[in-house]
């Protein structure tokens, strides 16, 4: 099995994943000491993803 550290990736792939993490950086919110509390909202109530987490909150 090939070192992933010695692994090396073409520029196109690069490229793709920066435009990639750069997209999801946009979405991504930090909610820092609050994680746990969300975490046992969302098996609380049984919602299957943080989306329906934070539409459960948007409609309280």
């Amino acid at each position: 099995m090939a070192d992933k550290k010695n692994r090396k990736i073409s520029e196109k792939q690069n490229i793709k994943k920066k435009h990639y993490d750069q997209a999801r950086g946009r979405t991504c919110v930090n909610i820092g000491a609050a994680f746990q509390r969300w975490r046992e909202l969302k098996e609380r109530e049984g919602l299957e993803s943080d989306a329906n987490v934070a539409l459960f909150l948007l409609d309280k």
